[in-house]
């Protein structure tokens, strides 16, 4: 990824996280609470890409961006895996 998707991904990761907020008070839903975690693990491994382009470790940047991908994919098509799950 080169500086300028690194960026559109930060903004996607921002308004994902205020549009998925859910709107009550108290306790959120386990199933919320999953999907949210996701965007924070992906958040780490963001921000793990940039310190690996820094770096200029071009492995650990490979590495680094296949897992944020496979985050995003999972959180993109949380529907499915719920119905679903991955054996892992």
């Amino acid at each position: 990824m080169n500086r300028k998707q690194i960026e559109q991904e930060w903004e996607k990761l921002r308004s994902l996280s205020i549009k998925d907020r859910p709107q009550i008070d108290g306790h959120y839903p386990s199933d919320i609470v999953k999907r949210r975690e996701l965007l924070l693990i992906a958040q780490v491994y963001l921000s793990n890409l940039i310190n690996a382009k820094n770096k200029k470790n071009r492995s650990l940047e490979k590495l680094e961006s296949k897992i944020y991908h496979k985050i995003i994919s999972r959180y993109s098509s949380w529907n499915t895996y719920e119905k679903d799950p991955p054996k892992i």
